[in-house]
């Protein structure tokens, strides 16, 4: 199930919660005008709020928002790891006339790992693997296709965390900039 769906099943047990609730607060105040016992009203009221607070347990413990959009955990850190990954495994190639190091080739054999073990598309592996080449068996890897192939690995991750569109390609580019980022030098 996408996160978005879980999310908004999780909203509307939020919603429906409330609105116990506030139903319950409105048969308290039927119940004090008309001199009648408050126990069934406050069970109703608690009924509510209970559902309310289960709702909002289920959403801090299943979800985590990157880039400003809700995201399962477990998506949350393969997408962390994925572009602390592409970011480490450019951060040596980037410079001019540099050799790609050691970390940089291992964080790339990175890359592929995670690309394969989290399903991605037949198109994200490829491109993933062509990356790893260009890493580790240049010397003067080819950093444009490196980018354009992370580029598509992100496309296609982001294509199965959400069904909206629009919040597929503002992960992807909020992902792509984090990963093309050059390293501050110290």
């Amino acid at each position: 199930m996408l996160a978005s769906t879980e999310a908004i099943i999780i909203e509307v047990v939020f919603s429906l919660g409330a609105l116990i609730a506030v139903a319950g607060l409105g048969g308290l105040i039927w119940t004090k005008q008309h001199h009648r016992g408050f126990r069934p009203a406050m069970t109703v009221i608690l009924c509510g709020v209970g559902i309310v607070i289960i709702a909002s347990l289920l959403n801090v413990l299943l979800f985590k928002t990157y880039a400003g959009v809700r995201v399962k955990k477990n998506q949350y850190y393969e997408i962390t790891s994925l572009t602390t990954n592409m970011r480490a495994s450019l951060a040596s190639s980037q410079a001019p006339q540099q050799p790609v190091t050691p970390a940089a080739k291992k964080a790339s054999r990175n890359v592929t790992y995670l690309v394969t073990h989290t399903d991605q598309s037949q198109t994200a592996r490829h491109a993933a693997k062509a990356a790893q080449r260009q890493l580790t068996q240049h010397k003067q890897p080819d950093v444009a296709v490196v980018k354009h192939n992370y580029r598509i690995i992100l496309d296609h991750y982001f294509d199965a965390v959400t069904s909206s569109t629009k919040a597929q390609q503002h992960l992807s580019d909020h992902a792509y900039q984090h990963v093309t980022q050059r390293p501050a030098r110290r």
